[in-house]
């Protein structure tokens, strides 16, 4: 009987261990022995990368645009809300759909057109813009980071390159290239990750030992106290109305502030504040605090508080101490992310810097060789339902793609061209007056086969420019300017720039 009992308890603790083993993670250890495996370790630990369903890591696989929205949500744990910009290929419910819309209003990844396309492989310059964006990451212009083939960079991703690669985030080929439109691998964004994060804190505790490197928090109830922090901090969504405090903390990065009622005390850089909670600066001296988010429980005290506060956001403070200087900013609450036109079905992105679209047709033309028959145009911006105002009372959606004609005929685009052509020379408004020319003329001029083709187009102002100064002396303008209004509810209204150029 005895000895039944001891059996019996054997196999009860058995059971008991191989139930608790099922229940911890099952890895296939697929990466075991890979040179990234010590960084994929820890960031599975931190829950922000996982495996397949089969258990596997796949570090060599690529990494899609989905697991990269994935990967960036769960390291700064953005609140999930409603996605302002909408995709034809995103279903609500799916595994990565709230952090693709997490991302996207946040303006975090580069997705020109109507389809996210989550299952396909992001390029490394997708995947620097993503993380230099996440990160607030800017290029040091003074030192610009050399690859060589720097110039095939897109122009959207070049800061974001130069940014991580400046800091030693990223790094080229043994060649000494980038290759931005290259495919990456999981194990590579896990391994960027790590470098640019070497701390995450996901506990409550109290830290006193000096930090070198960035460091993400996403636990409440943090204390930092009497140490130094060599790197930027982010106070994540994650802390939500939790507490953080800093005392006697000198911090050689900025803080951004996301989420928590957070006490300040030491020296500090700039300090963005985008959260509503509370926040206290005690003690110390600060270069700058930004406010970027509606706050009604701001609190500066002692003496020296900050050099300069900037207000970009509806604020209300309560200082004690001393601000040598403050600026309010009124901050555009509709912008522009991105514009290109469709060519044979494919987005093919143009400048934009600001509120200005700029349309080079030589430079579209050199990327389209062949067929170059521009098909529709679209803007997009930051806000779904964002309209662009015409002269004549017509509008054009943002984040939809338009015809030519379509946005010709809301814009007046075709119209304000001929009055630029002809407004400072009499001889051409009358030729123009005399033949009729309208928007209508110059579009049947410029389209061929129902299609703005920019080789014809190009031909046609070179065409035109000729015979111009043949019998008026006067050149064609290279570059039309058109100024819009770009409108978003009861927003007030922002200047959006068209600049299209023919050389």
């Amino acid at each position: 009987m005895e000895l039944l009992k001891r059996n019996t308890s054997k196999w009860v603790a058995l059971s008991l261990m191989g139930a608790m083993l099922m229940a911890q993670p099952v890895w296939a250890k697929d990466y075991e022995g890979h040179w990234a495996e010590v960084a994929i370790d820890k960031w599975s630990g931190y829950g922000v990368v996982k495996g397949m369903e089969n258990g596997d890591f796949q570090p060599s696989s690529p990494v899609t645009r989905a697991e990269l929205a994935t990967f960036l949500n769960r390291t700064f744990q953005y609140t999930s809300s409603d996605a302002v910009r909408k995709y034809e290929d995103i279903e609500a419910g799916k595994w990565y759909s709230e952090a693709i819309a997490a991302v996207t209003n946040r303006g975090l990844m580069y997705t020109p057109g109507t389809k996210f396309e989550p299952s396909k492989p992001a390029t490394r310059e997708e995947v620097a813009y993503a993380i230099a964006k996440a990160y607030n990451l800017q290029p040091d212009t003074t030192a610009p980071t050399e690859f060589t083939d720097g110039k095939d960079i897109s122009v959207w991703a070049k800061d974001a390159v130069q940014a991580l690669a400046g800091q030693g985030y990223i790094k080229g080929n043994p060649d000494g290239s980038f290759k931005p439109q290259a495919n990456i691998t999981r194990a590579e964004v896990v391994t960027i990750l790590e470098n640019i994060t070497p701390h995450m804190i996901t506990k409550a505790d109290t830290y006193a030992t000096q930090l070198d490197g960035n460091v993400v928090v996403q636990a409440s109830d943090v204390i930092f106290k009497d140490m130094t922090i060599n790197g930027d901090v982010y106070l994540t969504e994650a802390i939500g109305e939790g507490k953080v405090r800093f005392d006697n903390v000198t911090v050689n990065g900025d803080i951004y502030v996301d989420g928590g009622q957070v006490t300040l005390s030491g020296t500090f850089n700039t300090v963005n504040l985008a959260s509503t909670g509370a926040f206290d600066f005690t003690k110390g001296t600060m270069k700058k605090l930004v406010v970027t988010a509606e706050n009604e429980s701001i609190r500066l005290r002692e003496k020296t508080v900050t050099d300069y506060l900037l207000i970009v956001a509806d604020a209300k403070f309560n200082i004690e101490g001393v601000v040598k200087e403050t600026s309010n900013q009124s901050a555009d609450k509709l912008v522009v992310e991105e514009a290109g036109v469709f060519v044979g079905g494919n987005f093919v992105p143009v400048e934009v810097v600001g509120n200005e679209v700029v349309i080079n047709l030589k430079d579209l033309s050199a990327r389209t060789p062949g067929f170059d028959g521009m098909e529709s145009l679209m803007i997009v911006t930051n806000k779904e339902g964002a309209y662009i105002q015409g002269t004549f009372g017509g509008t054009m959606k943002t984040n939809v793609p338009y015809t030519f004609r379509m946005a010709d005929s809301a814009l007046g685009i075709f119209e304000e061209m001929v009055d630029q052509v002809t407004a400072n020379n009499s001889q051409l408004k009358n030729i123009a007056d005399a033949v009729g020319i309208s928007s209508d003329t110059v579009y049947a001029m410029l389209a061929e086969n129902g299609t703005i083709s920019i080789r014809h187009m190009l031909d046609q102002f070179y065409n035109v420019n000729l015979m111009v100064r043949q019998y008026t002396g006067a050149s064609l303008p290279k570059e039309y300017t058109f100024k819009r209004q770009l409108r978003f509810e009861n927003e007030p209204p922002v200047v959006l720039t068209i600049r299209l150029e023919v050389e």
